[in-house]
């Protein structure tokens, strides 16, 4: 291939079809080959061994959030309640090392040599992973009922490489296209690069005893350090991928009452509440404007070198005088800015971009009748990077998130809060399974609301049922745990569980199970961390939560390694218990002692059910 760009075209699909297998999700698989495009950039010889090998330090070095899900398209020989889902599983609970081995081996057909250069082993341990993991994931395969005599004989490995090519090429679409891929590789290797003389130079100063700082041209913005890890959120005002960071919020004014320098002399020196404001001089206005929802004005300024600002809101005509403000506490100068007027129903986003900035936003959290999650965001008018939309909320919150770019490259992603949600209705619900004591409503609705909100859908229409509830152990008591089941728009079941007490309800995490799943087979695995005051009674607040089918009667706590930690007693399938140490799943058994389901005990989640984003390259 003649050039960087030509090789990106023609490999970046097959990496990227690679990444997903070995991630798990979209964006960890993207992230992955963009790192590993990096590399092979800046190294001679085969580009496509330098991205592969990249690629698999990164996945076996990669601290995991939250849970994987490996997006997949249906299986048109299969039944509704088949598919892939067990595949994804087993791929999921592999050891990254050798889920890396299984996949380079079944789904690459790289051979045995290659692959243990690139797992930097022996050829005999690399074959020994693959073997095992190759063993593995063939027993969760459903037989093929379409296939001809002896064709599984000739060919052990077609079956699972033909069943990993249908996850790795699942629906969905990936941030970027060839084009912003190869930019993208050039901001990074610019970073690097930047960051390599900056090292360079302080180490000389330090070596000469200078006192000197170091110091760029204000129209040349310093590119921020990369993450630590993949999993390390960037510091306050870097984009991902250490695109360079600009200021957003300053004047001059924009909007519909930007040319109004008599409200905007005017609206600088409004109070601003419990917040102290900088001095009138120093302040600046940034938007204001009328909205179909009420007048806005976004008013900052420093203090000390502090970054601070507020909203002012009212009517639609009010005076400087007549507006009152709105402390936000995400405002910062390089972070672009977001409110909601109105609702719950009808409503109206005022979103405050860099000027030229793109701006996108999308209506809802997506859920697929087979449990894929994801969003699809829409352009909208942002005048000199300022957007006024309608949109819509529901009384369990806002299920809304913006999306920012610049130059084609995704700079912010995060949701909207809204500031006054409805109160969520409590639904008469009756626990599906057996229950030590009456579940807590306040609870339920709760865990209702969370599940409801990013669908923009209200609690009732979810054909919500209650799985399960138990009592948490408190040191004040009255805390307790629910497991809640909702019937996604997309067709797929939700299932939400959530702990604590009337007023301060946590999410211990959410699953998306096809649709076609059986609600009486679920078995949830969870931790709760519930470290707050008065929501604990253990040291450090940690709980194990399981609920199974009644045929479920004790379980065993198993290590990663499969091995046996201790028994775990059930009532009626249930329990909550002080996490034990090293606990990697669990196997129930039924009363004969003979085992039911090993289920993999999920992450404590690191951000809110919603995909909303996490704010700066979210």
């Amino acid at each position: 291939m003649d050039t960087f760009e030509d090789f990106v075209a023609a490999r970046r699909p097959e990496l990227l079809r690679t990444a997903l297998l070995l991630a798990g999700d979209r964006a960890g698989a993207e992230d992955l080959v963009q790192r590993a495009l990096t590399r092979s950039r800046r190294r001679t010889g085969d580009p496509l061994a330098a991205a592969r090998a990249a690629l698999v330090t990164g996945s076996t070095r990669r601290r995991v959030r939250g849970e994987q899900v490996i997006e997949s398209l249906p299986d048109p020989f299969a039944p509704a309640a088949a598919g892939p889902e067990p595949l994804a599983r087993a791929l999921r609970d592999l050891p990254a090392r050798t889920r890396a081995a299984t996949v380079l081996t079944a789904f690459d057909r790289l051979p045995p040599s290659e692959v243990a250069a690139l797992l930097g082993c022996p050829v005999e341990t690399a074959a020994q992973e693959a073997d095992h993991g190759t063993r593995t994931l063939s027993g969760v395969l459903t037989p093929d009922l379409y296939a001809r005599p002896g064709q599984g004989a000739e060919d052990p490995g077609r079956r699972l490489h033909d069943e990993l090519a249908r996850l790795a090429g699942g629906t969905g679409s990936w941030r970027l296209d060839s084009g912003q891929a190869v930019a993208d590789v050039a901001h990074r290797r610019r970073r690097t690069r930047w960051q390599a003389a900056a090292a360079a130079v302080l180490a000389v100063l330090c070596l000469c005893g200078a006192g000197i700082s170091l110091t760029r041209p204000a129209a040349e913005p310093v590119p921020a350090p990369a993450s630590p890890t993949p999993s390390t959120r960037p510091p306050a005002g870097v984009p991902l991928g250490g695109y360079p960071a600009i200021p957003v919020l300053q004047g001059p004014a924009r909007g519909s009452l930007a040319g109004d320098a008599v409200f905007l002399g005017a609206v600088a020196q409004v109070g601003w509440g419990g917040q102290e404001p900088p001095p009138a001089a120093d302040r600046e206005v940034v938007f204001a404007g009328d909205t179909p929802a009420g007048r806005v004005a976004l008013v900052v300024g420093e203090t000390d070198g502090d970054f601070r600002g507020t909203w002012l809101t009212g009517p639609v005509g009010a005076s400087a005088a007549e507006l009152s403000p709105r402390y936000d506490r995400t405002l910062g100068r390089t972070r672009p800015a977001t409110l909601l007027l109105g609702g719950p129903g009808d409503a109206t986003l005022v979103v405050v971009a860099g000027r030229g900035d793109a701006v996108e936003v999308s209506d809802r959290l997506m859920v697929g009748p087979r449990g894929t999650v994801g969003r699809d965001y829409r352009p909208v008018d942002a005048a000199d990077g300022a957007a006024v939309v309608a949109v819509r909320t529901t009384q369990a919150g806002s299920p809304l998130s913006v999306r920012v770019l610049r130059d084609g490259v995704v700079v912010h992603r995060a949701g909207v809060e809204q500031p006054r949600a409805g109160a969520v209705p409590q639904l008469p619900l009756t626990s599906l399974r057996p229950t030590t004591s009456p579940p807590d409503l306040a609870v339920v609705g709760a865990a209702l609301g969370q599940l409801a909100a990013p669908l923009a859908v209200e609690p009732a229409d979810l054909e919500p049922l209650l799985l399960w509830s138990g009592e948490l152990p408190s040191s004040q008591g009255g805390s307790s745990v629910a497991v809640v089941v909702a019937h996604s728009p997309g067709g797929a079941l939700v299932v939400g569980t959530v702990a604590g007490r009337p007023g301060t309800v946590l999410p211990c995490g959410t699953s998306t199970p096809p649709g076609s799943t059986d609600v009486a087979t679920l078995t949830v695995v969870r931790t709760c961390d519930v470290a707050l005051p008065g929501l604990s009674g253990s040291e450090d607040g940690r709980w194990l939560v399981v609920t199974a089918p009644p045929e479920a009667v004790s379980a065993e706590l198993l290590a990663a390694d499969g091995q046996v930690l201790g028994p775990l007693p059930l009532t009626d399938g249930g329990a909550v218990v002080p996490l034990p140490a090293g606990v990697a799943s669990v196997r129930t058994l039924d009363a004969g002692g003979q085992a039911l389901r090993e289920t993999a005990l999920a992450p404590v989640p690191t951000a809110p059910f919603g995909d909303y984003g996490a704010g700066i390259g979210g």
